[in-house]
């Protein structure tokens, strides 16, 4: 399966999946990145055979075109989104995406996720990965991690204890994807087909990558 990565901060999840990519089968074809993006990246791409592109946001027009021709050169199977900027509903509509999101959608949807939990007073947090629709945080769930919050958790604190969780998540839903186990039922929910759905804290349950 060729996977794209289209990438706003530092790329944890994308050098986690160039990583363990003989375990997922999700080959990494191509890096989109924003100017903001860690500038180490480009490097570590390179090294690792992946095709990059970085991206300056400030010329909307310009940063669709620039993203949809890589996109489309690539010919990629999925595309799976650790970004900041809002993706055109022709790019959605013609690519397979998923995209991580910092809490328990559908609370909380939209930027600063991580920050709105703990200003919410919730006790329990998390991270949802999701496929692409038009409405932005709006797509099916595919899989859930569910995180305990504390009363003296920080951005920082909270946010490292979510990652333990989210980077095996984001990797087993790579390898569902390449397993062509992902469908949706007839009300246009994702499943994960043979997948264990009842225990916590992540749902479906971790396969590959305990």
């Amino acid at each position: 399966m060729r996977a794209g990565f289209c990438v706003s901060g530092q790329g944890s999840l994308f050098r986690a999946a160039v990583r363990r990519r003989a375990d997922t089968g999700a080959e990494p074809a191509l890096l989109v990145l924003e100017t903001k993006a860690a500038t180490d990246l480009d490097d570590f791409a390179a090294a690792n055979g992946v095709a990059i592109v970085r991206l300056d946001p400030r010329d909307r027009a310009a940063f669709d075109r620039g993203l949809s021709a890589a996109l489309a050169e690539a010919k990629l199977d999925l595309v799976a989104l650790t970004f900041d900027r809002i993706i055109p509903a022709s790019l959605v509509a013609a690519h397979r995406m998923i995209n991580v999101h910092p809490s328990l959608l559908p609370a909380f949807a939209g930027n600063r996720g991580i920050e709105r939990t703990l200003e919410s007073g919730v006790r329990i947090g998390g991270a949802t990965i999701h496929e692409v629709v038009e409405a932005v945080d709006a797509g099916p769930i595919i899989a859930q991690a569910a995180v305990e919050i504390a009363p003296h958790d920080t951005v920082q604190s909270y946010g490292a204890r979510l990652y333990t969780l989210l980077e095996p998540l984001f990797l087993q839903v790579l390898r569902w994807y390449a397993e062509g186990r992902v469908e949706r039922d007839g009300r246009g929910r994702v499943v994960v087909r043979g997948a264990r759905y009842d225990a916590l804290p992540v749902v479906p349950a971790l396969e590959r990558f305990p």
